[in-house]
This record gives C-alpha cells, sequence and structure tokens, in this order.
C-alpha cells in the first residue's frame, strides 16, 4: 500500500505534482459534463462510490477491511461508507439521481397542463406574465430557489429546447433520447480511455514491463499542416490496429484452443488537434512544464 504523504502546503511535491496532471486530464472531461447537463453532485456521489470501490479492493489485498480504514483512505465519511458498503456489490455504482432537468422534462411529457391534446408537450410561455402554460410555472413545479431564466439559458445552450419565432418554448424531446450508436460509442469512448490511463499508471509506479504510451505534439501548425498531419496519423495508425489485430486473433484462437488464455489486452491509436485559444492545458497550473514546447514523448522502455 503506497505511503500517506503530509503536504504542508510548501514546495511542490510528488503529490502535488500528480494531482495537477490529473486536473489537466479531468478538465476535458467536466467540458463534456458540462456541455451534457451532469452536475457536480451527481459526480460526487458516483466518485464516493467508486473510491470506496477501489480502496475496498486494495484493504483486501493488505489486510482487514473496515470502515474505519476505507473512511482514512478515502476522505468519504464514515456514514457514507457505511450506506455505500450496505448497499451490497450490486450497487457499487449508484443509480443516477433524478436531476433538476429530469424532473423537469419528466412533468413537461407528462402532466397537465403541460400537455396538449394528444399527449405531446406544449409549446411554453417564457414567463407567467406571458401566458400560461409557462416554461416559470414549469420550473415552479419543481423548485422555487430556481430562477426559471438561468434553466432556461442552460437548456437552449444544450438544445434541450428551441425558442420559436412567436417567443413560445418547444420541449426537444430527442435530447432525451440516444443517438443510434451513441451507447456503443460510449462504452468504447470509458474503456479505451480507461486503459490508456491505467497504462499511464502502471508505467508512473515503475511496474514491469513498461507500456508504450508516446506522443507527438507540436503548436504553431496551420489548419492546413494539422489535417495533412492527421491525415498521415489516420493511415498509419490504422495500419498499425490492423497489424496488432491479426497477430492478436491469430494468437486468442491459439490461446482459447489451449485453454490456457487468461488475460486481455488493448492497443489503440488517437490524434488530437485544436485552435490556440482553446488550449485548455495552458489555464492548468499543474502542466506548465511543457507550454508552448514541441518533441516526443517516450514512455516505453524494455
Amino acid at each position: 500500500m503506497g505511503e500517506i504523504s503530509e503536504n504542508s502546503g510548501e514546495g511542490f511535491g510528488p503529490q502535488t505534482a500528480f494531482v495537477g496532471a490529473v486536473r489537466g486530464l479531468l478538465r476535458p472531461l467536466v467540458q463534456g459534463l458540462v456541455k451534457r447537463g451532469v452536475q457536480l453532485p451527481q459526480l460526487i456521489e458516483e466518485l464516493k462510490s467508486l473510491y470506496i470501490e477501489v480502496a475496498h479492493e486494495e484493504a483486501v489485498r493488505h489486510g482487514r477491511v473496515t470502515q474505519s480504514a476505507l473512511s482514512v483512505m478515502t476522505g468519504v465519511h464514515r456514514k457514507d461508507v457505511k450506506r455505500l458498503m450496505d448497499e451490497g456489490p450490486g450497487h457499487n455504482v449508484p443509480p443516477a439521481p433524478a436531476t433538476l432537468g429530469s424532473k423537469l422534462a419528466g412533468i413537461w411529457m407528462a402532466r397537465a397542463p403541460f400537455l396538449e391534446s394528444d399527449g405531446t408537450p406544449k409549446p411554453l410561455f417564457e414567463r407567467r406574465s406571458d401566458g400560461s402554460p409557462s416554461f416559470e410555472e414549469l420550473v415552479e413545479e419543481v423548485s422555487r430557489d430556481v430562477r426559471s431564466r438561468a434553466v432556461l439559458d442552460d437548456w437552449l445552450r444544450l438544445h434541450v429546447v428551441n425558442r420559436r419565432d412567436d417567443g413560445k418554448i418547444d420541449l426537444n424531446t430527442d435530447a432525451f433520447v440516444s443517438a443510434d450508436g451513441e451507447a456503443e460509442a460510449l462504452h468504447f469512448f470509458g474503456r479505451n480511455l480507461r486503459d490508456h490511463v491505467a497504462a499511464g499508471l502502471h508505467n508512473l509506479d515503475g511496474q514491469t514491463p513498461r507500456y508504450i504510451d508516446r506522443a507527438v505534439f507540436y503548436p504553431g501548425l496551420t489548419a492546413a499542416s494539422v489535417e495533412k498531419l492527421r491525415q498521415l496519423a489516420s493511415d498509419l495508425g490504422a495500419k498499425a490496429i490492423r497489424d496488432v489485430n491479426r497477430e492478436a486473433l491469430q494468437l486468442s484462437t491459439q490461446d482459447r484452443t489451449r485453454g490456457t488464455g487468461g488475460q486481455r489486452m488493448t492497443f489503440g491509436v488517437y490524434f488530437y488537434a485544436e485552435p490556440p485559444e482553446d488550449l485548455g492545458e495552458l489555464k492548468d497550473r499543474g502542466n506548465k512544464g511543457t507550454n508552448g514546447q514541441a518533441g516526443v514523448t517516450d514512455e516505453a522502455q524494455t
């Protein structure tokens, strides 16, 4: 089990550097969460559950598991530790709590006076003073502590609602239905990023053999140059995937036939580019070491 380091707030220790790196890693994920309307309280509950799950696995490997030990390891309050442990293995990831948005949409799509006679959501006036039923009245059905204009602005940003030419507000019911293939895309999004992070942590922990984790990064490029590099990376990456897949398929078939296969692997490639004004990493205090630089990272050693 790793040592617990005490930070006096002075200097820039390994734990601080690690948190800084994680902050940079989380930035695009938080951008995605905000864009999709996932609020902090929901994520905190998920993180609590995940912290307890991971800490429990770690404690089992190194000694007796107690609620106090898990609380110390994670910083999660003992009452929450008990609650999450009592929910059992089947509830390691709790169902997402109903957010303000989902409650509002549920009412709009299911309750009078917000429905048309055919059961479809009515276009709503923005304010009660404009007419009834209104978006303001809808929000008050769930909470009087939230300004309806703030909710409306956020929903317009997320394209959950549309403002018609006559000023009324339409609900975009498609915003609450997964697009074709989205579930599969999200599965691979989570799996691929999880394995990439795991490979990086494997190398940081000094485990062997070290896994390949290399990247080329260059600023100051034109859009045409980026497109040329994107196409080159796509062509080379596709070939690498085909070559590794061909060998992996052969070995997998062989190992399954022998009944000796008990491990899995992931090999992947990616390419990313963005305009300078969107470089979130430039704003991250934990990533000051590589700003404006170019080159090749090489974390793979044998």
